[in-house]
């Protein structure tokens, strides 16, 4: 079973640090958005089978026999899957949208943006990526990295690096700034692997050195990647010095927010850089070579 969005920030919600409000207009928008994208069934094609499977979906995923939302006087009442969205509680509203899109409408990828066009258009925070909600700390970090890095890495069936690199992005959101870095540098680690067609296991530098063999990648980029895991790695490292007042040993520092994002950016940047080269370079192969370069599968 799918984690939807308020499971996998269950405690973020608890300790109220994530910013959850959507206006009755929105509401009714995301609605009717999701509505008007949904597979529809039936003998006249008169019920809309994507909210019933979403519905279905949601009821098990809550481990209850009815959606509820909010009636009149503002008590819980049941409730279908739309009338969920429009008066229930705002995590209802995003857990809605990701059972929405785990159904696999067929026009998934027109909703995901006019969704996201509608969110824009109403200063909310809030943004779907690959069907899953996202929280906006910036429009450069959506619309420059998060976003295009996502889409490419779907392009490039490179799935296991798209996880990695949406759970960074989970746990910077939710100020698990050490763990996002972490695996922030696991995603690039993955891109490479996937440029390079291979499941090995390879340090960062064996696969740097190998994308730079290949040609995938100028070598002249090869100082700029090492410093990237020196940062990646060297922030997760990070110790206090033993100081007037304090016992001996060292303490695990915080990792400050700034350098997470930092991480999570430049991460999402090269992830970017690598995957379009890799991707430049198999769209030249297949159009030299067209009947030897068919579809291959990703290893991971």
């Amino acid at each position: 079973m799918k984690a939807y969005f308020s499971k996998r920030h269950s405690v973020a919600i608890r300790e109220k640090k994530l910013p959850l409000t959507f206006s009755k207009a929105v509401r009714v928008s995301i609605g009717r958005i999701l509505n008007r994208s949904s597979v529809w069934g039936g003998f006249d094609g008169e019920y809309n089978q994507t909210f019933e499977q979403a519905e279905e979906a949601l009821k098990t995923f809550y481990g209850l026999e009815t959606l509820h939302a909010f009636g009149a006087n503002d008590k819980r009442v049941p409730a279908d899957f739309e009338q969920m969205v429009v008066r229930g509680y705002p995590s209802e509203v995003l857990d809605g949208i990701e059972a929405w899109f785990d159904q696999k409408p067929r026009e998934g990828d027109e909703c995901e943006s006019e969704l996201n066009d509608l969110f824009a258009m109403n200063q909310s925070p809030w943004r779907i990526v690959n069907g899953e909600s996202i929280l906006v700390d910036s429009a450069y970090l959506y619309q420059e990295v998060q976003a295009r890095t996502v889409r490419l890495l779907k392009e490039g069936h490179a799935f296991g690096a798209l996880d990695e690199f949406q759970s960074a992005i989970q746990d910077f959101q939710t100020g698990e700034h050490k763990d996002a870095i972490v695996k922030a540098h696991k995603s690039v680690e993955s891109v490479m692997k996937v440029a390079l067609q291979t499941s090995e296991h390879l340090t960062f530098g064996q696969l740097l050195s190998q994308l730079i063999g290949s040609g995938i990648i100028p070598e002249y980029y090869e100082e700029f990647l090492k410093h990237f895991e020196k940062v990646a790695l060297g922030a997760v490292k990070e110790r206090n010095l033993p100081a007037r007042g304090h016992g001996q040993g060292a303490a695990i520092v915080q990792v400050p927010r700034p350098l997470a994002e930092f991480a999570v950016n430049l991460a999402g940047s090269i992830n970017l850089f690598i995957i379009e080269c890799w991707l430049d370079k198999r769209r030249a192969q297949r159009k030299q070579n067209p009947e030897e370069h068919g579809y291959e599968d990703v290893p991971f």
